[in-house]
């Protein structure tokens, strides 16, 4: 098991070179006219950095996560990461990417959006009292969020079910989780009807097949990651290892794939897709053991249930290594990005 202290200065380290690095930058706009052609800056005061808009907000959420641990209280970076924080996610800046959110209401959605909404969730709930002061800032961007998510959710004919960014359900359950702590309950609503349209009717998810070669999220996992916030107990009771009674500890999708080629781009992807696998197994292998224990102890068997859940955690550790070596690498399309993903998959297995 990683040692979560270990990390945090080293991806400290990480997450304030990404986000004050502007170049390269990978600007995904629609140029309606040649005045739409400007430097990334202007348009994104805040986010213009990291490589790209969600990885950059992304990994100034890490930044801010990792301030919150008592390594950081006596760190030598605590001082200049608050006050790259502050001077990026300033009241103004924060009302100029919302702008620009308001006025593309299709873009980054809805991977950078979930972000957008885990950035303000992680300021709010902050013990540091300068980062609570950027999530009122940020609450502009968050609102936004959930304005345009609930505006879109209804007109949505199918979800998408791949995994990369544009996976609906991966998007959906941070958005979720985060409209919760902002008590949108409007949003909570929006989110679990149209999750229960596109996925309660699912069984037996094939996850043989589901990989590519350059995805970073298991498809069938932020499903059943999502669907776990969405249903009743009763009801997930009888859905989830339904959804999940495909998916065996030997099964691949609990392997992680080698990365041949770590300078490229997309199957650099692969490094994350262990770590997001391992954070969606160890939240829904506790969810299985407590249904089989009921099941069990109500007589209705279940045995090979416990034996699935308790299974597939004897994975986590292998899935998690070569993404925490890619976090922290000289690999620039790695590095600009998968610390968040491993710093989120190590807090998960310290608690």
């Amino acid at each position: 098991m990683p040692q979560i202290d270990n990390y945090v200065h080293p991806f400290a380290e990480v997450a304030l070179s990404n986000i004050t690095r502007e170049y390269p930058y990978a600007a995904h706009h629609l140029a309606r006219s040649l005045a739409d052609i400007v430097p990334a800056v202007e348009t994104h005061p805040a986010f213009a950095n990291s490589y790209d808009w969600h990885s950059s907000v992304h990994m100034h959420y890490l930044l801010a996560s990792l301030l919150e641990t008592e390594v950081a209280q006596g760190a030598g970076w605590r001082e200049r990461a608050v006050e790259v924080l502050s001077s990026h996610l300033s009241e103004e800046n924060m009302f100029a990417e919302a702008a620009f959110l308001r006025a593309n209401p299709s873009w980054e959605r809805p991977y950078g959006w979930a972000w957008a909404v885990e950035l303000n969730r992680v300021l709010n709930a902050s013990k540091v009292d300068e980062l609570r002061k950027l999530g009122a800032n940020s609450q502009v961007l968050a609102d936004t969020v959930f304005d345009l998510a609930s505006t879109w959710l209804p007109k949505v004919a199918a979800p998408v079910r791949h995994g990369v960014h544009s996976n609906t359900a991966f998007g959906l359950r941070r958005i979720l989780i985060g409209a919760r702590a902002a008590d949108r309950h409007d949003v909570v609503d929006v989110i679990a009807c149209a999750a229960r349209r596109f996925f309660s009717e699912d069984v037996a998810w094939n996850f043989v097949q589901e990989r590519s070669g350059h995805d970073f999220l298991s498809p069938g996992l932020c499903e059943a990651d999502l669907m776990a916030e969405v249903l009743t107990g009763d009801e997930l009771a009888t859905w989830l290892p339904e959804f999940l009674s495909e998916l065996s500890p030997e099964s691949p999708a609990l392997t992680p794939v080698k990365v041949l080629d770590p300078t490229d781009g997309q199957q650099s992807h692969l490094y994350g897709l262990g770590l997001s696998v391992a954070a969606s197994v160890m939240r829904l292998a506790p969810k299985l053991e407590a249904i089989a224990e009921k099941a069990i102890a109500e007589k209705r068997g279940q045995d090979g249930l416990m034996a699935q859940a308790k299974g597939m955690l004897t994975r986590v550790d292998s899935l998690m290594a070569p993404g925490l070596e890619a976090a922290v690498s000289d690999e620039y399309v790695s590095s600009h990005w998968i610390a968040t993903f491993a710093w989120e998959a190590i807090r998960f297995e310290d608690h």
